[in-house]
């Protein structure tokens, strides 16, 4: 199966803690260049790069990003595909509705895997990712609210009724629920750590 790397121009590089959606926040628990875990040096620093966000163990970090950020993209984009595909709510191109198969192109948009049919579906999204993120989030939310592994907030460990209606976020293409919206802002901060407890929850259940 081949895998189409595409980055997306969005806005202007900022190297300050831009709001992004939430969907789009960078989902790893790893810095964009060394690779070392976040919040081993301190800290993460988080850097918006055209549109995208990504996050840095420390400040040294960021030069080596600038100077060729394709270099490291690609690496992170790599470690999304893993970390997305199991989870990926639909065996059908958003574009054409064709099945996936052999000539699927896997595609890491603003941190968010979508698998299309050809590269001419990939070219489509790269220009207009937002209407394809929406449809994305109505399958990721059909698809994953039935088989929901946790009763409890991944943040809180309070019960998701607790509040009263639970909410939902998607975060690496992947449901989140909590208790209130204030664990909703701390899922976007670190939306590893609430990936990491559902898939281990789903290998339990």
């Amino acid at each position: 199966m081949l895998t189409l790397l595409l980055a997306i121009v969005m806005t202007g590089t900022a190297p300050l803690d831009k709001a992004v959606p939430a969907s789009e926040s960078y989902p790893l628990d790893t810095c964009a260049v060394a690779g070392k875990k976040l919040g081993s040096m301190g800290e993460p620093i988080v850097y918006v790069h055209e549109g995208r966000q990504v996050k840095f163990c420390c400040k040294g970090c960021v030069p080596s990003f600038k100077k060729t950020p394709e270099k490291y993209l690609a690496k992170v984009d790599e470690k999304i595909i893993k970390q997305q595909k199991s989870s990926y709510p639909i065996n059908t191109c958003v574009f054409s509705g064709e099945p996936l198969g052999e000539k699927t192109k896997d595609v890491v948009v603003n941190n968010r895997l979508v698998r299309v049919c050809c590269g001419g579906c990939a070219r489509k999204l790269v220009k207009n990712p937002a209407p394809t993120f929406m449809k994305l989030d109505t399958e990721i939310l059909n698809a994953q609210k039935k088989d929901y592994p946790l009763t409890t907030c991944v943040i809180s460990d309070e019960k998701l009724d607790s509040m009263g209606k639970p909410k939902h976020v998607i975060v690496g293409n992947t449901l989140v629920f909590v208790c209130c919206k204030g664990c909703v802002g701390k899922v976007t901060k670190n939306p590893s750590a609430a990936i990491a407890k559902i898939k281990a929850a789903k290998k339990t259940k």
